[in-house]
C-alpha cells in the first residue's frame, strides 16, 4: 500500500533549504518526491538524502520544470536518487545523466493552445 511521508523543510534564503523531519514512515520503502521544479537543486537532493538516512530503499524524484540552474546536475549526480522525471517544458540542451528521463509534453500544451484559440475547454483535458 502507498503511504504519505512529508519531508519538513526551512528555507535560509532564496536557494539554501534544510530538511528538519520526515513527517511519515520511509524505512524500507520506496519514495517519490514530487516538486514543481529543481532550480539549484538542494532541496530535493536534501530532501532524498534524509529519505535515504531514514531507511528508504530507492528514492525516485518527479518534477514538473528543470530549471538546474548552477551546480544542479553535480547535485543530481551525486544524489542517492535512483531516477529524476521531468517534462520538457524547459529545454535541458547538453543537460544530461544516466538516471534522469525527460517526459514531452509539447502534444498536451499544443492541445490547450487550439483549445483556447478555439474558445474551446481546457479544462476537460485534465479531468
Amino acid at each position: 500500500s502507498a503511504g504519505l511521508a512529508i519531508c519538513d523543510k526551512r528555507r535560509h534564503g532564496p536557494t539554501e533549504t534544510e530538511v528538519i523531519h520526515i513527517i511519515g514512515e520511509v524505512e524500507g520503502r520506496n519514495v517519490l518526491l514530487v516538486d514543481d521544479m529543481i532550480a539549484t537543486g538542494t532541496s530535493i537532493v536534501n530532501a532524498a538524502a534524509a529519505c535515504k538516512k531514514n531507511g528508504a530503499q530507492d528514492v525516485y524524484i518527479c518534477a514538473t520544470h528543470p530549471v538546474l540552474a548552477g551546480t544542479a546536475m553535480e547535485k543530481l549526480a551525486n544524489s542517492p536518487v535512483k531516477e529524476i522525471i521531468v517534462t520538457d517544458s524547459i529545454p535541458l540542451g547538453d543537460k544530461s545523466l544516466p538516471n534522469l528521463k525527460v517526459l514531452s509534453v509539447a502534444e498536451l500544451v499544443g492541445e490547450a493552445i487550439r483549445r483556447i484559440h478555439k474558445s474551446e475547454s481546457v479544462s476537460s483535458l485534465f479531468l
